[in-house]
């Protein structure tokens, strides 16, 4: 699986058509997806799926608050695939399900490193973002590249979860976007919106402070950590706290993020997921270090070995399974993905990129 291509899955038209094509040609995908997390969800949280799938129903009035489209392109997911609902809309809460067994708890939600470039550190000129996507090995075989053309709202390209609608990739309007997990020991109260459905409307968007807006607008329920980047030449740093966030420029010309809280503003969160992943100090300060010794402007190539890097192997950037650890706690790097947000093209390796080539892409 490792040495191919995900499944590329073109889909255009309304929210609902758009949904039953990803629904009814991903299928298995999605069935791979709705398997990993039943055994999660049970295994993290003690939380059986039919209790995952009532407690997700409890967001649709947040969802279809936040933008009615996303509700119809869930059902399209739905009929197209012969699942439920409410198991899509499972997998579209699936971090939030995850922690609700788990609020005090360290949990492991993906150890990834992610960085973007701005056009005055590159040496094409353009803005380039990405990230090594880590999680659990079983998921690879759930995931897909999305190719979605809409009505009134930019095209989008995403590598994401077989049934989720919203993830790592950029748009027509020279936008994107990366994810790094978070965490607190904090439960935020109320009206709280999932954080991949808030992807979803930062891919939705226009530009980075209307990215900054999708995600802020309504209080996430969870921690996260969005990378964004814009071809105007510009990138971002946005970490989302219990009921607060911050946002740093790349006034430097770049920026990384790995699983723990950097910004001054959030420091008095109780971090759990750097207790969870402590390698996520030695990967930031890595990457950092890599790119600090380069002595000429960062090409592709750099960033192809900066995810390459095997420096406190198993827990490096292009992270392995360590088989030390229990089963349920071992992570791998899922894929590897750049994007050259200016061109509108992104180079994508499924699987470790130590060890699978990438592959330039253009929709």
């Amino acid at each position: 699986m490792g040495k191919e291509l995900f499944p590329i899955i073109h889909a255009s038209g309304t929210p609902y058509e758009i949904g039953f094509t990803h629904g009814k040609e991903a299928k298995k995908q999605v069935s791979v997806s709705i398997e990993t997390y039943k055994a999660m969800f049970w295994d993290y949280s003690q939380i059986s799926w039919d209790a995952a799938c009532n407690y997700a129903r409890t967001f649709i009035p947040t969802i279809d608050e936040y933008d009615p489209d996303y509700m119809q392109e869930i059902q399209g997911i739905a009929d197209g695939s012969g699942y439920k609902l409410e198991e899509i809309l499972a997998l579209n809460v699936r971090s939030e399900i995850v922690l609700q067994g788990s609020q005090v708890e360290p949990v492991i939600d993906g150890g990834c490193t992610s960085f973007v470039f701005t056009s005055d550190m590159t040496e094409n000129g353009s803005t380039i973002l990405g990230q090594n996507w880590d999680w659990k090995m079983t998921e690879q075989a759930g995931c897909i590249i999305l190719d979605i053309k809409q009505q009134n709202k930019p095209d989008i390209v995403m590598v994401t979860e077989a049934g989720i609608i919203g993830k790592i990739g950029y748009n027509s309007a020279g936008i994107g976007v990366a994810l790094n997990a978070l965490a607190s020991d904090k439960k935020v109260e109320g009206k709280v919106l999932p954080l991949h459905i808030a992807m979803r409307g930062m891919l939705d968007s226009w530009n980075l402070s209307d990215m900054i807006r999708a995600t802020t607008s309504i209080n996430l329920s969870c921690c996260a950590h969005y990378m964004i980047g814009s071809s105007k030449g510009e990138g971002m740093s946005l970490e989302v706290g219990p009921a607060d966030f911050d946002a740093l420029y790349a006034e430097d010309g770049y920026l990384c993020h790995t699983n723990h809280f950097i910004t001054p503003r959030l420091m008095y969160v109780k971090d759990t997921t750097r207790i969870a992943l402590p390698d996520s100090f030695q990967r930031l300060g890595c990457i950092r270090k890599m790119i600090k010794r380069l002595d000429h402007k960062v090409t592709v190539n750099d960033i192809k070995a900066m995810m390459a890097d095997h420096t406190s192997y198993s827990d490096s950037i292009c992270r392995h399974e360590d088989v030390r650890e229990p089963v349920g706690k071992r992570l791998g790097t899922i894929f590897s993905i750049i994007m050259d947000l200016q061109r509108g093209e992104m180079y994508f390796a499924p699987g470790n990129p130590c060890c699978n080539d990438y592959t330039l892409m253009k929709f």
